[in-house]
């Protein structure tokens, strides 16, 4: 959904729908049930985004290496999430208790506002320390990068489907996850062979 909305405000479909289907691919079998809370997928395709506009890049390897630097920030924001909300137990303990005694003090929306604030403090503060922190990095790691014909967006794509593959619990679904790695790894290699 993320990926749509970079489409309206940028008017780039490519390669804005590639980052955004390999990160919804990527982790597809993580998902929020119970007090799981998966790695936040939005942070890494706009990060990733705003990264490739202010450089105007185009080039899959120039590209892959953004996405993989976001994926720590991306566990990072699923951390401090569950802190978040960890500390907010005890103010479902004072809503139980209102809840109990009188209607007249039942008021929770003010809890669960101050909440929301909180967590887009959080969002809004790691989420800009990380994208310029991304942009330091690959500023000093942009003139390493070159560029390399065999890393393509559909064998990105394939590589991040693995994880679908994985998310089926099928045994016949694992057997056809590790023949899909070894041939992945097997035309890496023999790609960086040739090269």
């Amino acid at each position: 959904m993320v990926g749509f909305f970079i489409i309206l405000l940028t008017g780039q479909i490519f390669p804005t729908m590639y980052v955004a289907a390999f990160f919804e691919l990527l982790w597809i079998d993580l998902i929020p049930a119970g007090t799981f809370i998966p790695p936040n997928a939005i942070f890494c395709v706009a990060a990733t985004m705003v990264v490739v506009e202010i450089y105007s890049l185009s080039d899959t390897s120039q590209i892959f290496p953004i996405m993989v630097m976001t994926i720590p920030v991306a566990i990072l924001f699923s951390i401090l999430e569950g802190k978040q909300r960890k500390a907010q137990n005890k103010n479902y303990n004072i809503i139980l208790q209102q809840s109990r005694k009188t209607a007249a003090r039942y008021n929770p929306q003010s809890m669960i506002n101050s909440s929301l604030i909180q967590l887009l403090l959080i969002y809004l503060t790691v989420g800009t320390a990380a994208i310029y922190g991304l942009v330091f990095i690959y500023e000093h790691l942009s003139p390493y990068l070159v560029h390399r014909d065999y890393l393509s967006w559909p064998l990105l794509l394939l590589m991040a489907s693995i994880s679908a593959l994985a998310a089926l619990r099928i045994r016949k679904a694992y057997f056809s996850l590790v023949l899909g790695l070894t041939l992945v790894s097997g035309y890496l290699a023999w790609q960086i062979f040739l090269a």
